[in-house]
């Protein structure tokens, strides 16, 4: 797994290419990401494994997000959710439900806002490692359950 397994020297270049050609930082945790910048806004794009979204909203939470997009179930419960909403709301952060990162309408506005707005860059990357086949996708299921 990780630098040694499939896809991993390929992520390697791709990360070094990135970093030095559009000054794009990757980090291996939300916790990593620097302080947000005066005057500016940090968004979060959630897309993980259901079980890790509520630990991960609460850390996007932490460092700076004012919006989140969450891929829907959003949590493995009802409470779960609730507690993530309550979160949220406390901290005066915006989540929107249904994000799915292949087709959503927030990646295309996204996207129209970057290109209308000099300088702006914006990066979607997915780690999903999962092959395009029926039992691929069958484990990816059983995997995130």
């Amino acid at each position: 797994a990780g630098k040694e397994g499939p896809g991993g020297p390929e992520f390697t270049e791709f990360q070094k290419e990135t970093e030095e050609k559009e000054g794009i930082q990757f980090f291996k945790s939300v916790a990593e990401l620097p302080p947000v910048a005066e005057g500016k806004k940090r968004l979060a794009l959630i897309s993980g494994r259901t079980a890790d979204n509520p630990r991960l909203l609460g850390e996007c939470i932490a460092n700076g997000c004012s919006t989140i997009y969450l891929e829907k179930p959003g949590a493995p419960s009802v409470a779960e959710l609730a507690a993530m909403r309550d979160e949220a709301k406390a901290a005066g952060v915006t989540v929107l439900m249904g994000y799915n990162k292949n087709v959503c309408k927030y990646v295309s506005k996204a996207r129209e806002y970057a290109d209308s707005h000099e300088g702006s860059h914006i990066t979607f990357v997915s780690n999903n490692a999962y092959e395009n086949t029926p039992e691929s996708l069958g484990e990816c299921f059983e995997r995130n359950a």
